[in-house]
C-alpha cells in the first residue's frame, strides 16, 4: 500500500473546475436524487444547506463540460433522460468576483451610490451570464454527439441578429452581426467592469457608453433565450436553466457602506425569481444563513417579497435531505459510505487487489461499547483513588455514604472495567430518591442485590455516556471516541465535517505506519483497521480545527466566544450533575413562550441563537415539555462535531436541561457578545436569520 497519499487531502473537488473527470469519479450520484430532480424541472429552484453539503456539485451537473466528462468515460449521465436536453449558463457569486463591485463608488456620495450601484451591478450580472450562455451553447454545439445535436449552429447568423436588435442592450449591440463579434463584444463591456473594479481606469466614473445603456436585471437573459427559440437555433422545449450560486456571498461585509450595497445587490438578484419569466429558470445555491431572512427577501424596487413555492421552491438539504439532526440517519450515512468509497477508490484504483466494498466500516471499526471506552484505566486503584473516580470525594456528598455501601462500591469498581462503570451508575443510583415526591435517597439503606441500575434498561442506556464522561474525567483521562458509529455521529449529517474527520485519521495514520519498518504496517485497504487511538487523536485535531474556523465567517468571533461558554458550561453541568438527574445535559431548552417574546433583548438573543443555526454552530429543533403546562419549548445542542473539543457526549438521548431565557442572556453577556439592535421579524426559523452579525472583536 503506498503510505504517502492521504485520499481526504482535498476537501472540495466541485471548487475545483479543472477537475471533470474527479467529479464523474467522486460524486455521490444516487444518493443526492432527491435533490437532484428538482432542479432539472421547471419553475426556480434554491438549494439550501450547510457548508459542504453538495449544493455547489448538484448545480455542477447542469455545466456542459460536466455533461462530457461522463460521456468521456462511459458512465450514465445522472439525470433521467427526459430531462437531459437542456441548455445552462451561470456564476459562482464567489469566484465571479461580482461583489466587488460594492467597493468602488461613483465619487457624488453614498447616496448616489446606493442608488445608481444596484443597477451596475444588475448590468454585470446580466453580460456575465449571456456570456457564459454563450460559452455553452459553442461548447454542446462542438458535441453533438453528447447532446443530441440540440444546437443547429446553421441558425447563428439568424440568432445574432435577433438578439442585437432587442431593445432591451439600449444599442450597446448595434453593428454586432456574427457570432463572434457578440461575444467580442459582450466580453469588452465586462472587461470594462473588471477594470473599474480593480482601479484600472482613468476616469473613476462609468463612461457614457455604459452609464447610458445600463440594462435592466434578467431582461437581456430572458431575451436571448427567447431568440435561441426563434432563430431555430435550439427546439421550442427546451429549457434554459440559469445557475447562480454561493448567493451567501453577498452577505459578507465589513463596513455598513458594503453591508447596504450588497442586500441592495441580493434584492436586486431577487427581482428576476420574482419575475417568474417562462423562459428561463434559476436555480440557486446557498448557504442556510444566506437565504429566507426578511431583509433578504425583498425585491428591488418593490416593496414585493419573494414566496416560497410561488417565486421559488426551497430544497434544504440539511432538513429535507439529510435530516439534520436526528440520531439515525439512512440518508447520510450511505452518502457518507459512498464518498468514503469513492475517495479511497480513487486514489488507490492501481492497488492488485479490488478495493472491498463497506471500506469505511472495516477501516474504522465498530465503536466502542461504553464499558470499552473506560478500558485505559488502571484496575489497581487504592481506596482514596476509588472514591475519587466514583465522586464519593465531593464535600457535599461524602458524609452521606455508609460503610457498608463504601464497600459495596468499591468491590463492584474492583470486578472489571464493566464493573467500574456498573460502580459509577449505582452510585449515581444511590444518589437519587425514586421520584414520586420522595426525600429519602436510596444509599440511605443498604445496598440492594437486585442491582436496579442494571435492570431498568432505559435508566442505564440513558446514563452510560455521563458514566464515562464522569469516571474518565475524575481519573484524569478523556472522554474518547473512535469506531465507524461514532465517525458519523459526530459528522452530524454534513459531508464536509465526515470528510474532515476521515482526513484528520488518516493523517494521523500515515504518520504511524511511516515510522514503522514495512513488515509492521497496517493493510487497511484489506480487513485492517486503524488503531482506535489514531483514531480518537485525530477526531479531536479536527474538533479543534473546527472550533478554530468559526471566525472566518462575519460574526464568526462572537459565535467562538457565545461556543466557547456553553460548552464549557455544559461540561461543568454534566460533571457536577452527581446524580445523573439529567443525561441529556449536553443541550439546553427554551419555552417557546418566552423564546418567542416580543422583548428587544429576546428578540436579539433569538436572532443571535439562530444565526449560529444558520452557520452550522447549533442545532435546533422544537419539543414537548416533560409539563403539558408548560408548553412547546425549543432545543439546542453543538454542533456534535464540537463535542470532543468540551468533552461533551454528542448522542441525545433525554431531555436537555431547561433553562430560563435569562440563564441564554447571563451566558450571552459572559461571552462578552455585544447582540445588535434592530427590528427582527417574528417568523420561525430559518426566517429570523439576521443580515450580520456583529464582526468586530467582542467588547466588554
Amino acid at each position: 500500500m503506498n503510505i504517502s497519499i492521504n485520499p481526504f487531502q482535498q476537501l472540495y473537488f466541485s471548487d475545483d473546475t479543472q477537475t471533470e473527470n474527479n467529479f464523474v469519479e467522486l460524486f455521490s450520484d444516487e444518493v443526492l436524487q432527491t435533490a437532484i430532480h428538482p432542479v432539472f424541472q421547471g419553475g426556480n429552484v434554491v438549494l439550501s444547506g450547510t457548508q459542504g453539503c453538495g449544493k455547489t456539485m448538484i448545480l455542477s451537473l447542469l455545466r456542459p463540460e460536466i455533461r462530457i466528462a461522463y460521456w468521456k468515460v462511459k458512465k450514465e449521465f445522472p439525470v433521467r433522460k427526459e430531462m437531459r436536453n437542456f441548455i445552462s449558463a451561470g456564476m459562482n457569486l464567489t469566484r465571479s468576483r461580482i461583489a466587488d463591485i460594492a467597493q468602488v463608488t461613483l465619487y457624488r456620495g453614498e447616496e448616489a451610490d446606493e442608488r445608481e450601484m444596484p443597477l451596475y451591478f444588475g448590468d454585470f450580472f446580466n453580460y456575465l451570464i449571456v456570456e457564459d450562455l454563450l460559452n455553452s451553447i459553442e461548447t454542446i454545439g462542438n458535441h453533438p454527439e453528447v447532446f443530441e445535436s440540440i444546437i443547429d449552429f446553421s441558425n447563428a447568423e439568424k440568432f445574432v441578429s435577433a438578439l442585437a436588435k432587442q431593445d432591451c442592450w439600449f444599442g450597446y449591440l448595434d453593428g454586432v452581426q456574427t457570432f463572434g463579434q457578440l461575444k467580442d463584444r459582450i466580453g469588452k463591456r465586462i472587461s470594462f467592469y473588471r477594470m473599474w473594479v480593480n482601479g484600472n481606469i482613468d476616469d473613476p466614473s462609468p463612461p457614457d457608453e455604459i452609464r447610458q445603456s445600463k440594462t435592466n436585471i434578467g431582461e437581456p437573459i430572458a431575451r436571448a433565450a427567447e431568440c435561441l427559440r426563434q432563430s431555430g437555433m435550439i427546439p421550442e422545449n427546451v429549457p434554459v436553466l440559469i445557475r447562480v450560486d454561493q448567493i451567501e456571498e453577498l452577505h459578507r461585509a465589513f463596513t455598513d457602506r458594503q453591508r447596504r450595497l450588497l442586500l441592495a445587490f441580493r434584492k436586486m438578484i431577487n427581482r428576476v425569481f420574482a419575475s417568474r419569466d417562462a423562459r428561463v429558470h434559476y436555480r440557486a445555491g446557498t448557504r442556510r444563513y444566506g437565504w429566507n431572512n426578511p431583509e433578504f427577501m425583498g425585491v428591488w424596487g418593490s416593496e414585493a417579497r419573494l414566496e416560497n413555492r410561488r417565486d421559488y421552491n426551497l430544497i434544504d438539504m440539511d432538513e429535507e435531505l439529510f435530516a439534520r439532526g436526528e440520531v439515525k440517519n439512512t440518508i447520510f450515512e450511505k452518502f457518507a459510505n459512498d464518498a468514503f468509497q469513492k475517495r479511497v477508490g480513487y486514489y488507490f484504483h492501481n492497488e492488485q487487489t479490488e478495493i472491498p466494498k463497506h471500506l469505511a466500516k472495516s477501516i474504522f471499526g465498530k465503536s466502542p461499547k461504553a464499558h470499552e471506552r473506560v478500558g485505559q484505566l488502571s484496575l489497581q486503584q487504592d481506596e482514596v483513588q476509588i472514591d475519587r473516580a466514583l465522586g464519593l470525594d465531593v464535600a457535599s456528598d461524602k458524609n452521606g455514604w455508609s460503610t457498608e455501601w463504601r464497600q459495596y462500591l468499591r468491590e463492584l469498581y474492583r470486578t472489571d472495567y464493566a464493573g467500574m462503570l456498573d460502580a459509577t451508575l449505582a452510585a449515581a443510583w444511590g444518589r437519587q430518591t425514586g421520584g414520586a415526591r420522595s426525600k429519602v435517597q436510596h444509599r440511605e439503606f443498604p445496598p440492594p442485590s437486585n442491582h436496579p441500575w442494571r435492570e431498568r434498561k432505559w435508566w442505564r442506556k440513558e446514563r452510560l455516556d455521563q458514566a464515562v464522561l464522569q469516571l474518565m474525567t475524575r481519573c484524569q483521562q478523556r472522554f474518547m471516541w473512535w469506531g465507524y458509529e461514532d465517525v458519523i455521529s459526530l459528522s452530524g449529517s454534513n459531508i464536509t465535517v465526515f470528510l474532515h474527520i476521515c482526513h484528520r485519521i488518516w493523517d494521523g495514520f500515515l504518520k504511524n505506519e511511516d515510522s514503522l519498518p514495512e513488515n509492521r504496517r497496517s493493510d487497511i485497504l484489506h480487513g485492517q483497521c486503524i488503531p482506535a487511538s489514531i483514531q480518537d487523536a485525530g477526531i479531536l485535531f479536527a474538533s479543534n480545527e473546527w472550533f478554530n474556523k468559526l471566525p472566518e465567517e462575519p460574526g464568526g468571533n462572537s459565535r467562538k466566544n457565545f461556543v466557547e461558554k456553553l460548552g464549557t458550561r455544559l461540561n461543568e453541568e454534566m460533571m457536577r450533575d452527581l446524580r445523573m438527574s439529567y443525561p441529556g445535559g449536553n443541550g439546553i431548552s427554551i419555552v417557546l413562550s418566552e423564546f418567542d417574546s416580543d422583548a428587544p433583548d429576546i428578540s436579539e438573543l433569538r436572532n443571535f441563537m439562530f444565526e449560529a443555526v444558520g452557520y452550522g454552530v447549533l442545532f435546533e429543533t422544537e419539543h414537548s415539555s416533560k409539563s403539558k403546562s408548560s408548553g412547546r419549548r425549543r432545543k439546542f445542542y453543538l454542533n456534535p462535531i464540537l463535542c470532543p473539543r468540551f468533552q461533551l457526549p454528542e448522542a441525545r438521548t433525554k431531555e436537555p436541561y431547561y433553562w430560563k431565557t435569562d440563564d441564554l442572556l447571563d451566558l450571552a453577556s459572559k461571552a462578552q457578545i455585544t447582540l445588535p439592535r434592530r427590528k427582527i421579524a417574528q417568523e420561525k426559523f430559518p426566517q429570523n436569520l439576521s443580515l450580520f452579525a456583529d464582526t468586530e472583536s467582542p467588547k466588554a
